[in-house]
Parts: C-alpha cells; structure tokens; sequence
C-alpha cells in the first residue's frame, strides 16, 4: 500500500512526466504508429479515503454518439467513458489508494492510455488531439 508520494516518486523515477504537481501528474505514450496519449494521474479524496484516478481524453461529444458510448462501457474492462466539464470524453478508472499496490498502477496506466489511444483514433476527427 504504497503512499501519494511515493505513487508519484515511482512514476517520476519510471516515466517522464509532462506535469507534475502535489495532487497530480501526468504522462505521454507514444505510440510506434506516431500516436501518443496523454493520461493523467490524480489523487482525490472520497469517502473518507484517498482514491488515485487515472484519466485520458478520446473525443469531443459531438464525435461519439452517446448511445455508442454507453454501449461501449458494456465492453470495457477497466475503465469508463464520461464526458467532463469542457465537453470531451474521457476514459477514467478509479482505485482507493489504501488498497492499491504498484502492480495497480501500472496495468490501469497502461490499459487507460491504450483503450483511449484507440478510441480517439476510431471517433476523434482531429488528427491525435488527446
């Protein structure tokens, strides 16, 4: 059960991180197709425990019908569309910090950042925006 700091002190010692703040960091995967994505890596509190949510954005909401999206979720395995405040879908997937090991970093990080890489790639027509 590793601490916020030392999530943040493997991904700093691990990856190069675009952002790095107290609450959050975030990195980008680039992909041998050209792609890359970003995700983002926060620590919230909810239920009197701190959560660490991982975070990548797909589309904009106009690009995704909703239907489509919801049955989408049906089909993922770590994860969910959601649409946030400025209007695009993200992929997200939450996990309570006390309960998390490292393992449970790394397979979200990697699962996240793929699955929206993908998604942004299926519905986005911009030319890898997110």
């Amino acid at each position: 059960m590793p601490s916020w700091g030392e999530v943040q002190e493997y991904a700093r010692t691990n990856y190069k991180l675009a952002e790095d703040g107290d609450t959050f960091f975030s990195l980008v995967f680039a992909y041998e197709s050209g792609r890359s994505q970003k995700v983002f890596v926060r620590k919230f509190t909810a239920f009197d425990q701190d959560w660490v949510e991982f975070r990548s954005a797909v589309c904009k909401e106009a690009e995704l019908p909703h239907r489509v999206a919801l049955r989408k979720n049906d089909d993922i395995a770590c994860g969910a569309l959601a649409l946030d405040n400025d209007g695009d879908y993200v992929l997200l997937y939450s996990v309570p910090l006390p309960s998390m090991d490292l393992d449970e970093f790394e397979l979200p990080l990697h699962v996240i950042a793929s699955y929206a890489d993908k998604l942004e790639r299926d519905y986005s027509t911009g030319n890898d925006d997110f």
